[in-house]
Formats: structure tokens, sequence, C-alpha cells
């Protein structure tokens, strides 16, 4: 049987809108970072959660378990206030029709994500989940699509639709293209992620696949 297409969703704020703030998680993981002594280059590019903990994970591996409680703290506080994204099942129903196999890519743990899935009835619409707990290297990092590519090792068509930055230059180091969901292009630019569509609503994306 030939492997189908895969949509490859984010979660915050693609597919859930929640209070989660990945700036503040990035800032106090930076002065996590600092207040340890750990060298942290200086760059005109703010530095993101998901850098932070791997420079941790590089520099002072033995504060990982420390720092890793700071994401964990916002994504628990988070998940109570999440709202799903208008017209988030209705996309993932649509794509199934279309003949795509359908993932979640986070940077989630998994207890914050099968939570958030079940409360909005979104299980059922999935055929892979892929959280913090299940990669090596956290986006911007690939690595979730060689998890996508272990499930579906035929797949010629892969596509990421996410908000964030991370979201575009994962997808795009993993040589998929890139759907923006109401994401910020101006960072998006500032950052160079290549954009294949943008789409200010989940009903668009048929249409942006075409």
């Amino acid at each position: 049987m030939a492997s189908p297409d895969v949509s490859v969703f984010d979660l915050d704020h693609t597919l859930v809108s929640s209070p989660l703030d990945m700036r503040a998680v990035g800032r106090e993981m930076e002065a996590f970072v600092r207040a340890r002594g750990i060298p942290l280059p200086e760059r005109e590019l703010r530095w993101s959660a998901p850098e932070l903990l791997a420079l941790v994970r590089r520099e002072a591996a033995h504060l990982e378990p420390e720092i890793i409680r700071i994401p964990v703290a916002h994504e628990r506080r988070a998940m109570e206030q999440a709202t799903l994204e208008p017209y988030a099942r209705e996309a993932l129903a649509a794509m199934k029709q279309l003949g795509f196999a359908t993932a979640v890519w986070t940077n989630n743990d998994r207890v914050v994500t099968d939570f958030v899935l079940a409360r909005f009835a979104l299980l059922d619409h999935l055929d892979l989940i892929v959280t913090r707990d299940d990669v090596v290297h956290l986006k911007p990092d690939p690595d979730g699509l060689r998890v996508v590519r272990e499930r579906w090792p035929g797949a010629e068509r892969i596509v990421v639709v996410g908000d964030s930055w991370v979201d575009g230059l994962a997808a795009q180091a993993g040589g998929v293209p890139f759907i923006a969901y109401r994401g910020d292009e101006a960072e998006l630019e500032r950052r160079g992620v290549v954009i294949a569509a943008c789409i200010a609503s989940l009903l668009d994306l048929p249409a942006a696949l075409a």
C-alpha cells in the first residue's frame, strides 16, 4: 500500500490557542543560564527556549533536569486555559478527506499534549503525535520529521503547518514546505524562513496545498 501524503501541525497557536508565551519562557531560561555562569554568546536575535535547552545539554548537562522545569511550569499553567483554534477540527477532517495522514509535532511534553488533544476531541483526527518526549532535539531542529518519516517511510509529500519561526526553520531544515498560519511575517523573515503559503484561517489550508 502506498504511503499517504502527510500534513504535520504544530499545536500551540495552530490547533489550539493558549496563553503560553514562548518569549517569556525563553527570557526565564536565559536568566537561568546567565545566573549559572554558562557562556551565552551575544547576538542580534533573541535566544529561544529550544536553543537554550540545547545549549545547556551541550555545556552543562547536569542542569537539564532543573532548566526543563521552566517550560514545564509554563506549559502546565497554559494548558488549563487553552481553547480550540477556529476550524481546527474541520481542518484536520478536511485533510483526511483529501487523503492526507495527519500528525501533531510540538515542543510540548506528552502530558500537556495528550491533555489538550483529548480535551478538544482531536485525538480521533490524528494518526501520529510527536512531542518533546519523542525526539532528541526540539524545533527548530527537524528531528520530529525523522519520527514522521519512520511512521511513513514512503511518503513523497509532507507539509508542516505552524505559526512560529521555529516551525518554519524545522520544516526548512527537514526539506519540506512550510505553511504559516497567522504567523509574524517580520519575525519569519528575520529568521530566514521560506514560506510556501500564508493562511489566515485553517479553512484556507486545502487551497494553500494546491
